[in-house]
């Protein structure tokens, strides 16, 4: 039997008016939106544009002939997404929205409530039948920290396994060092369902530079969102306080996790008088046992899978983005392990799915034989 494959980075699209029509006429200058405008898709925040993306953007597919096939099928239909995951090799996803993701921008407090809750509703309908195979990650409203706990709880009474805070806060929420966030992280841990963080979410630069190689740097910047979420997370206390907490984050490369780590340790120790909170473990204690990183093209995380922890690496497609590897996402994982040949099947078979299993409690027979039928 061929390894069990998850992929810990994976979108749902939400329909397009699903904000609109949940919010009332007070709130609707908060309602997300998508819209199309010549070749173009827009997103908006009531009439407030915040992104634009090409309509074909998907077409494309980096390093391969433009002639082959790389169309995502499954974006709005459900059983062609089974189809394009059997095709890709993948046996179950984590589930973030598409639009949703937007959502940390919404900072009426009313409207923030009323649209994570929006979402989630509509999501976990939306994959009824399948939470086994496509495990929908919970929107969590933070703009007030009694809404956020109320929300957490909500989603897992329901069933949810996972739940999704912004990359970045917004003024007048607690930054991610302080006290103010051990409720959630307690409630989480106890009910051992991680929490994950999704890149270009909250508050943010998305277009940080423009001009010479903006595409480039953009994209690449958003690793610093995530060192930012540790490293507060960490130095702060808030892990260490809650020890059963796990973190993943989604989509910002994962070779860089151990190099944090000992950079960390040198901070604790070098400038220990001026250290507050004490922490019961090393920072890089600490990262190995509660944070976990999605990878996708990442060699580099394969180099360093030992020395980091075994369970600090998980797979990602990213489907159906085009920065993702669909459909060749075997091929890279088997390119990837062919430059890393000292890890053994048992680890393969870890960053691959196994790892991600234990940390969503996944059915394995029950996600691999709705797959196969």
């Amino acid at each position: 039997m061929k390894p069990f494959v998850f992929s810990a980075d994976a979108h749902i699209a939400e329909p397009p008016d699903l904000y609109i029509k949940a919010l009332p006429a007070h709130l609707q200058d908060w309602a997300l939106s998508t819209d199309v405008e010549g070749n173009s898709i827009v997103i908006s925040l009531g009439k407030k544009p915040l992104l634009k993306v090409f309509r074909n953007f998907h077409d494309h597919k980096t390093g391969k002939l433009d002639c082959e096939d790389v169309r995502r099928l499954g974006g709005r239909d459900l059983k062609l997404r089974l189809q394009d995951m059997a095709r890709d090799g993948v046996d179950a996803e984590l589930c973030f929205p598409g639009l949703g993701l937007q959502l940390p921008r919404v900072l009426d407090r009313e409207a923030a409530r009323i649209s994570h809750r929006t979402y989630n509703d509509w999501a976990w309908s939306y994959l009824d039948g399948l939470h086994e195979e496509l495990v929908p990650a919970a929107m969590i409203p933070v703009r007030d920290m009694d809404d956020a706990l109320a929300e957490t709880k909500r989603v897992i009474e329901l069933g949810y396994k996972c739940i999704t805070l912004p990359s970045a806060v917004f003024d007048g929420t607690p930054q991610y060092n302080e006290p103010a966030w051990d409720p959630i992280f307690a409630l989480c841990g106890e009910a051992a369902v991680p929490i994950a963080i999704h890149t270009a979410t909250g508050n943010t630069p998305i277009r940080a530079l423009r001009g010479p190689g903006g595409a480039v740097f953009n994209y690449t910047r958003l690793i610093n969102d995530a060192i930012n979420c540790v490293a507060m997370f960490v130095a702060g206390g808030v892990l260490d306080r809650n020890p059963k907490t796990k973190l993943l984050f989604a989509e910002y490369g994962a070779g860089w996790l151990l190099a944090l780590g000992e950079r960390m340790d040198e901070a604790y120790f070098g400038h220990a008088p001026m250290v507050q909170p004490k922490l019961q473990r090393l920072p890089s204690q600490i990262v190995r046992e509660q944070v976990v990183l999605s990878m996708q093209n990442d060699v580099g995380a394969l180099k360093t899978l030992r020395k980091q922890g075994l369970e600090t690496v998980v797979f990602a497609t990213d489907y159906p983005h085009s920065e993702g590897t669909f459909p060749y996402s075997m091929d890279l994982v088997g390119r990837m392990f062919d430059e890393v040949p000292e890890l053994t099947q048992p680890e393969r078979e870890a960053v691959l799915g196994l790892t991600a299993a234990k940390l969503f409690k996944l059915d394995l027979g029950k996600a691999r034989s709705a797959k196969a039928a």
